[in-house]
């Protein structure tokens, strides 16, 4: 049966409105656990991931804590593979039951999270219910210094257009802390799915709503969240703004990849997706694909879906992706690539930043070491001196 408050919090998630076709998705679901296990062996494991949308939170009838993490952080993963982190932002800032605001889900989410080291917090934003106003962000990242790394917007479940001039004071904002911005991003075009389901065209987080809102601030790093879509004429849609922006040099798009593809170990559209931008007019800019599921949100979480406990089918889906990219490019392009999607370009959008930030502080503090090691020579130089001909 489909899960109507997932269905709400992401772009597409796969839909079985009745027994029989929820029978066959389980049938096919478990075959590609089958064949995930099968081919793992011909994939380059044992390798860092940062999964860059992740949730803990109030969602639907579920509520979401570190223990639904935990299961993924905590130890490596079956094939090796080792999530070094989570960008988690609250669901009870997105779920329309019980909204909590700004200040309150930032507190929540704190509570939740602690200072565990593998996750990284976004903070979710309401300019629906601030009018745009900011301050309440501005006091939490003053009170919270080092805390977030970026800033999470929901068009859809805010009922907020996402080229919407009320976005335009948080961009502003993240412009100035130089913070990448994920943004919930859905169907361009009407989906149908079997049984008669009618997943109908978004009015509100589009990709090209976004690139709009994207082009007004071109410095800004912006998040396709879901790529636009689950297959098709959607992820094309996102890929098709993300192009457009790198051959315009008009604004700076990412996509994550989570729920692209979801149900089958072939991955075509995010396949696309990676030949497309490794063939821009400006070069290579496969950098701009990060790895992301939504845990643990639908078979992520909870007791799964088709009988398929969340940790298999988080890892299934790691498996499904690498096999693809191996399947599609030499085994020297394959490696580069899944380093890059799974880990590389995630660590330089959200944390890279905050390494050089450090690393000019290290400088700055060993600069002025230095200037006062030399001041103190000089002193003592001096001051020897000075004893010395008063000696004479």
């Amino acid at each position: 049966m489909i899960n109507q408050a997932a269905l709400f919090c992401i772009s597409d998630m796969p839909v079985c409105k009745t027994k029989s076709s929820a029978k066959s998705a389980n049938k096919i679901y478990t075959k590609e656990i089958a064949i995930s296990s099968n081919f793992s062996g011909n994939i380059s494991f044992k390798g860092k991931i940062i999964d860059s949308h992740v949730h803990v939170g109030k969602f639907g009838k579920e509520f979401y804590t570190q223990q639904d993490l935990d299961i993924f952080i905590k130890s490596p993963l079956r094939n090796g593979d080792t999530i070094e982190k989570m960008i988690v932002s609250n669901s009870s800032c997105i779920d329309t039951e019980g909204i909590l605001n700004e200040i309150d889900g930032h507190k929540q989410l704190i509570k939740i999270v602690g200072n565990n080291p593998k996750i990284a917090a976004i903070a979710v934003c309401q300019p629906n219910l601030t009018n745009g106003k900011t301050k309440f962000i501005e006091k939490i990242f003053k009170e919270n210094p080092g805390r977030y790394v970026g800033l999470k917007f929901h068009p859809r479940s805010m009922q907020l257009a996402a080229n919407d001039k009320r976005y335009d004071n948080y961009m502003r904002f993240a412009n100035k802390h130089k913070l990448p911005c994920l943004f919930h991003s859905d169907r361009t075009y009407d989906k149908h799915y079997e049984g008669g389901y009618v997943g109908k065209r978004c009015n509100y987080s589009r990709p090209e709503q976004i690139y709009e809102l994207a082009r007004r601030h071109k410095n800004v790093p912006v998040v396709l969240g879901h790529m636009g879509g689950n297959e098709g004429r959607n992820t094309k849609a996102a890929v098709d703004v993300i192009v457009d922006s790198i051959e315009n040099n008009s604004a700076t798009l990412y996509a994550d990849i989570s729920w692209v593809n979801c149900d089958t170990a072939e991955k075509p559209d995010i396949i696309e997706a990676i030949k497309r931008l490794k063939n821009t007019s400006q070069g290579d800019k496969t950098d701009r694909l990060l790895f992301g599921t939504d845990a643990p949100i639908g078979r992520f979480g909870g007791k799964g879906e088709f009988g398929i406990k969340p940790f298999d089918a988080y890892q299934k889906v790691i498996v499904d992706v690498k096999n693809s990219i191996r399947q599609a490019f030499s085994p020297e392009e394959a490696d580069a690539l899944i380093e890059k999607i799974f880990y590389k370009n995630a660590q330089d959008l959200f944390f890279s930043k905050k390494n050089t930030s450090l690393n000019l502080k290290t400088k700055i503090i060993a600069s002025c070491t230095t200037i006062l090691s030399a001041a103190l020579i000089l002193i003592c130089g001096k001051k020897h001196n000075k004893n010395n001909r008063t000696a004479v």
